[in-house]
């Protein structure tokens, strides 16, 4: 089931995509980096939201990526006040930020409609704690209440490539993953990331007690592509329609 928003909220880029691309600055950014130089100039020059696909980012991605919307889930003044580069950042952003709080700082800011989504989560299942422990979950929840179709996770990793942990909460975005997955929102994550595991299986499927793990696909009934896995540079320019 996908989300419908109700009619007091608009996208802030003024149409809803079908197909999203979440781009952090975690390792599996360059896996993003990749797939985008390998498009060529024409490709590049073309604009993000052609085809009704979208770029989002988080945080510091303004800086250095192109995007059509941004995710500062902070509070943005208090954000500011402790580092006045950032701040700088985000004011010279001149797409959307959604953030949690509205703040004049922003060229075009947008308070991200938290008591919208959790009313259609309970309508819809019965959840009525959205355990939203960091902003990526956020993200996530928003792409399928807004009724986007597809979204992909680059960057967005908890540990670094050599599988250090950087924070504490991936289990709640492989949460909001499964859900979401769950309620009809195909989420892709790079066979580079660490989310899901895809960087130590190699974003094939595995299933526990195996010996044989090339068996797998197999006793699943399912193909040799593991669901929802993005190769490493040759991931396509929308998500595939993975289940």
């Amino acid at each position: 089931m996908i989300g419908a928003p109700p009619s007091t909220f608009r996208h802030p880029t003024g149409t809803t995509p079908t197909s999203v691309h979440m781009v952090a600055l975690g390792h599996s950014l360059n896996t993003w980096m990749a797939r985008e130089l390998s498009k060529g100039r024409q490709a590049a020059d073309e604009s993000l939201s052609r085809n009704g696909v979208e770029v989002w980012t988080l945080n510091r991605g303004v800086r250095l990526l192109r995007s059509d919307l941004a995710f500062v889930l902070d509070e943005i003044d208090a954000q500011a006040r402790l580092d006045p580069g950032y701040g700088s950042m985000l004011a010279a952003y001149e797409k959307p930020i959604i953030s949690t709080s509205y703040s004049s700082l922003a060229q075009r800011c947008y308070v991200y409609p938290a008591r919208e989504i959790l009313d259609t989560l309970t309508a819809t299942i019965g959840l009525t704690d959205p355990y939203w422990h960091n902003s990526v979950p956020m993200v996530i929840a928003y792409a399928w209440w807004l009724g986007v179709q597809e979204l992909t996770l680059w960057g967005c990793d908890y540990s670094t490539a050599d599988g250090r942990t950087l924070e504490d909460d991936r289990a709640c975005c492989e949460y909001w993953i499964g859900l979401a997955r769950g309620l009809g929102l195909k989420v892709g994550v790079p066979v580079t990331s660490s989310l899901l595991n895809q960087r130590q299986t190699g974003g094939r499927v595995r299933v526990y007690g195996l010996l044989d793990q090339s068996q797998a696909p197999g006793y699943l009934g399912l193909g040799s592509e593991a669901p929802g896995a993005a190769s490493a540079a040759t991931a396509p320019a929308a998500a595939p329609a993975w289940p």
